[in-house]
């Protein structure tokens, strides 16, 4: 067991009640999909807001719980939030104000200035746990995400010896836009405490260079990778976020995949020849649902010889629903599909009766089924309008040990930088969408496993353990070598 503290906003277990009985589960996301693997090899504590309907009935958690439940790796030390921190902090500045600015969907940013207030109090109480933790014992800090960009000077006020890394998940902005956020200031002052603040991309860790410079008049060097201010240095790096690839591979073997498979092989009818494009993400609008949506009515419409033999699965994992924008971004993506069904059903005498364009899932997917739809897949489509990396198109990668599929990936998610075996596209050409998706149903066979050896080989040894590493070193923390913690 490492010493080493992991702490973020989302937390990778939660309770809740099911049939009476108390039950524990992990929870989404692509953070703790990540995190959880790397955790359950070196063990450590990880800190987060208890956010569980039931995380409260459990007893006895005051210094934290063991999990995963069935074979316990790690602790996990959850913090209890007021509801008003939760919604100005979190849903608030972090969700309403943050994400779309970091995303540059300016006209999506609500601002109010309890935000702020809540955002602050939310910093606050997770440092006291954190500080309160380092109190039994020094540990390594590694901080993670948007929500807790105070963190590190909160910390480093009171612990200064304490050795701080903060992941930044989502995209950093240029000058240009984060010049809009009021608290720019004490928001690049929270984070330059950090002794190594690590991005998705080079791209963005200029970007956050730039503002230093730009609103701090923080000395960057000719290379941008150390920021001097207040007598602090701090080392800006970029390391792209992996999967557990060996973990996705193994799973995608299974004989409860195989099932999974079969099952949907059915229901989907490709016993009956009929294809399958997969899309998997949050009801996010960053993840260009609605353009993915027109492409595929330009699809169909355009090559109406795929109507009956081409059925796109998309699932579709519920977020934020107490923000008001997300659930009425929610409906819009119902009624669309809902249209397009309508608009290219067949009819009762063509063949493949009750073949649908969209099969649409809302709600969570056990990691088993999504696996298995992964595999399933002839192609999988990440049409994000803005994205630090996009973990789907790196998990569909390493569940494909077919190495039949296609992956078609965003310009503008970070995972298209590293995947080079990938289709391109821009998720605001949607005719160029339409064409990539027939360009993936049509490429010939060798070219596919080509291009998907290609991306296996790449992940296989860029894995989440590599990148734990890698993130962990540019601070010297050590955790053991990617071997051990692979073995």
């Amino acid at each position: 067991m490492s010493n080493l503290i992991v702490v973020s906003n989302r937390e990778p277990y939660e309770h809740s009640f099911a049939n009476g009985r108390l039950v524990c589960r992990r929870t989404d996301g692509g953070l703790v999909s990540a995190l959880d693997s790397v955790l359950q090899r070196v063990g450590g504590t990880w800190i987060a807001w208890g956010s569980g309907l039931a995380d409260w009935e459990v007893l006895n958690q005051s210094d934290g719980i063991l999990v995963p439940p069935d074979m316990p790796a790690y602790q996990l030390r959850r913090i209890s939030l007021e509801s008003a921190v939760v919604q100005n902090g979190g849903e608030g500045y972090a969700n309403q104000v943050l994400w779309p600015l970091c995303h540059v969907a300016l006209d999506r940013v609500f601002y109010r200035k309890a935000f702020w207030d809540g955002y602050e109090a939310l910093n606050h109480r997770f440092a006291d746990t954190v500080l309160d933790e380092l109190g039994k014992r020094p540990a390594p800090v590694w901080i993670h995400d948007y929500h807790l960009g105070l963190l590190p000077a909160l910390i480093k006020q009171r612990s200064p010896d304490t050795t701080i890394c903060h992941f930044w998940h989502i995209p950093w902005p240029g000058p240009d836009v984060f010049r809009i956020l009021p608290e720019r200031r004490e928001l690049l002052d929270g984070l330059l405490a950090a002794d190594c603040l690590t991005f998705q991309t080079a791209f963005y860790a200029r970007a956050f260079a730039d503002c230093a410079k730009e609103f701090l008049d923080a000395y960057v060097d000719l290379s941008k990778s150390i920021v001097l201010y207040r007598g602090r240095k701090t080392r800006l790096t970029a390391r792209a976020i992996s999967v557990d690839f060996d973990g996705f591979s193994n799973l995608a073997r299974t004989q409860e995949v195989e099932e999974v498979m079969a099952r949907t092989r059915r229901h989907l009818g490709v016993s009956r020849g009929i294809r399958i494009g997969l899309g998997v993400d949050r009801l996010d609008y960053t993840k260009g649902l609605m353009k993915r949506l027109w492409a595929l009515k330009d699809f169909f419409s355009r090559y109406p010889e795929y109507l009956g033999s081409f059925t796109f699965l998309q699932v579709a994992i519920p977020t934020r629903n107490n923000v008001d924008a997300y659930r009425q971004y929610r409906n819009l993506i119902r009624k669309t599909v809902r249209e397009i069904n309508e608009q290219f059903e067949l009819k009762p005498e063509e063949q493949n009766k009750g073949w649908k364009p969209i099969e649409y899932l809302e709600g969570r997917v056990d990691p088993q089924t999504l696996t298995a739809y992964y595999r399933l897949a002839d192609l999988a489509l990440v049409s994000s309008v803005y994205d630090g990396m996009n973990l789907v198109a790196k998990e569909y990668v390493a569940s494909q040990i077919d190495g039949a599929g296609v992956l078609v990936v965003s310009h503008l998610a970070g995972a298209a930088e590293e995947l080079m075996g990938a289709l391109v596209v821009n998720p605001y050409d949607q005719e160029g969408m339409a064409d990539a998706i027939k360009c993936a149903l049509e490429m010939p066979e060798d070219e596919r496993r080509h291009r998907m050896r290609l991306m296996r080989g790449y992940l296989s040894q860029h894995d989440i353990y590599h990148w734990t590493e890698s993130c962990l070193s540019d601070v010297d923390i050590e955790v053991g070598p990617v071997q051990t913690m692979r073995s």
